[in-house]
């Protein structure tokens, strides 16, 4: 039995034939003109390649997020990044200040450098462009490739005089504390921060002949290059005891005495 609005086998082939000029010609019409190529001579276009790249968007997440939990009054710390640069050890790094435009925050429209300070301390800052376009920070020296990654450092605010006490100390400590005690547990990229040890003060100095006096003496458990290592001792942050900084003072930030073998 024949199917339902059969066709001859000549009407076929007419009709194959009508549908396949008709789908050609159809076919020509609508096919799109070959798009030129267009160049965008964009911040992204360099002499050279970064020696490393991250990307932006989760590092000034993480790093905003940490900075919002800083006390709004009588602050005592201030939070940097910090890279690893390759084939130093932390002596050699603590007395380099690399040279500008080493650290920069790139993007399609943006090319930001990020002054970076002796030790290769900087602030990261919020660049709401170059997050929108995905952008990255460049490193342009040889990092550490096993810390292909920034690092967290705290630092002591101090005033002109050099000055401070065990009881600063210990109060700078506990906001310390405080700002890792938000970190959640599930925030991966913070895990190693909440967990590190902040036990000690490195006081790095300019130049040889720095010193950390306590009660004018010099108190330094460690040395590290031209750094002086003091442990916080809970005794005599419970004392007070007033602490000065002699010599030209870089930097003083909290560390991990293990690191130091003290």
């Amino acid at each position: 039995m024949p199917y339902p609005f059969s066709l001859s086998l000549s009407l076929r082939l007419g009709v194959v034939v009508v549908l396949f000029t008709s789908a050609f010609s159809l076919q020509a019409q609508e096919a799109p003109a070959p798009m030129q190529s267009v160049q965008v001579a964009g911040a992204r276009i360099k002499d050279t390649a970064p020696s490393a790249e991250l990307a932006y968007a989760g590092y000034i997440r993480d790093y905003s997020f940490l900075r919002k939990q800083l006390p709004r009054e009588s602050r005592l710390i201030e939070i940097w990044e910090r890279f690893h640069y390759a084939s130093m050890s932390l002596a050699d790094q603590d007395a380099y200040t690399p040279p500008h435009g080493s650290i920069a925050i790139v993007s399609q429209s943006v090319n930001e450098t990020v002054p970076v300070r002796r030790g290769g301390y900087f602030i990261l800052p919020q660049v709401g462009q170059a997050y929108l376009e995905e952008g990255t920070i460049q490193v342009r020296q040889a990092i550490d490739r096993h810390y292909h990654s920034m690092f967290v450092a705290f630092s002591l605010h101090l005033g002109a005089d050099q000055r401070s006490s065990y009881a600063e100390l210990g109060k700078a400590a506990r906001q310390i504390d405080a700002v890792k005690g938000k970190i959640s547990s599930y925030h991966v990229a913070l895990t190693d921060l909440k967990r590190e040890r902040h036990d000690a003060i490195k006081a790095c100095f300019l130049g040889a002949g720095g010193a950390i006096l306590v009660a004018g003496q010099p108190a330094a458990d460690g040395a590290s290059g031209d750094c002086k290592i003091l442990a916080l001792d809970p005794k005599r942050i419970a004392s007070g005891e007033a602490i000065e900084f002699s010599g030209p003072l870089d930097i003083v930030t909290f560390v991990d005495r293990r690191d130091y073998q003290l």
